[in-house]
């Protein structure tokens, strides 16, 4: 009896102090979970049906650990407030795969009750708000965000994060490279990889920034690397100026052509609110 109360008390305990991601004040969360899937479902497009069978017009299976949360928002806020609290807070460290609201994402009932079992987030069609975002760390996950509305007015917000097994990245290099280039023109900048001991890019990576500086021959690119300890920041500046020379080198070294591709270290000079040691690409302005 002990230990299942211990359990339990570390789980609600876990589940409320161990992530940072925070809903409209007042939110009564209704539901947590957590376990391990081989062929967790990801919907990166609308919602179709034909046949009457519900098809994405994108996704993609996963092995991964998933872990979800589902609050009832205080009454008074919007379904579109609620989303954007949690997108907004994601949305700095994180790449958009796909995004969708209203009846452009399909059938409200398609997303509570086929692709998330939770009938509580049916509500109307024209209500409903979703998205799909990537932070590359340590272990790669994928957020997702939907939240609802329904007749009664009540709000609800789903959210689940999806840490992905080794090599299941590989699966969204497509959503993503898609998914860069938007994140990179909206706000300027892009994290391209969370720093351990070594800085360089994955070759999907390599080949996205090839193709965005074909893509793109009169706009000018940095790749821009952080780090924020373990020395004096002189020695960070210069650490991280030859780990920037090296992704530059790495670049022109699969044939891209650097021109418009410059290097910096910026060691802990220049941080950005809840961010560690990374690797930016950023668009340098005129």
């Amino acid at each position: 009896m002990v230990t299942k109360f211990v359990q339990v008390l570390f789980l609600i305990i876990f589940s409320q102090t161990s992530f940072a991601l925070e809903p409209i004040t007042g939110s009564e969360q209704k539901s947590y979970g957590t376990k391990q899937q081989q062929d967790y479902w990801l919907v990166l497009g609308a919602i179709q049906r034909i046949s009457g069978a519900v098809k994405p017009e994108a996704e993609v299976r996963l092995s991964a650990k998933t872990t979800h949360w589902l609050w009832e928002i205080p009454v008074g806020h919007t379904s579109e407030e609620s989303f954007e609290v949690l997108k907004k807070q994601l949305n700095k460290k994180a790449t958009t795969l796909f995004q969708c609201q209203g009846r452009g994402c399909g059938l409200s009932n398609d997303f509570a009750n086929q692709i998330f079992n939770q009938s509580i987030l049916y509500g109307r069609d024209s209500d409903q708000f979703y998205w799909v975002g990537l932070t590359d760390e340590k272990r790669p996950s994928v957020w997702v965000v939907y939240t609802s509305a329904r007749s009664a007015k009540r709000v609800y917000a789903y959210v689940e994060q999806v840490v992905l097994n080794k090599g299941e990245i590989d699966k969204l290099d497509g959503f993503v490279q898609k998914g860069q280039a938007q994140t990179l023109f909206d706000q300027g900048y892009i994290v391209m990889n969370q720093l351990g001991d070594d800085a360089r890019l994955r070759d999907a990576q390599v080949e996205w920034i090839k193709d965005l500086l074909i893509e793109n021959p009169n706009k000018r690119f940095a790749l821009v690397v952080h780090r924020y300890g373990g020395m004096e920041n002189q020695q960070l500046i210069e650490r991280t100026q030859k780990e920037a020379d090296a992704l530059i080198e790495q670049v022109a070294k699969a044939g891209g052509f650097i021109k418009n591709l410059y290097a910096h270290g910026a060691g802990a000079v220049m941080p950005r609110v809840l961010m560690s040691d990374r690797i930016e690409l950023v668009e340098l302005k005129k």
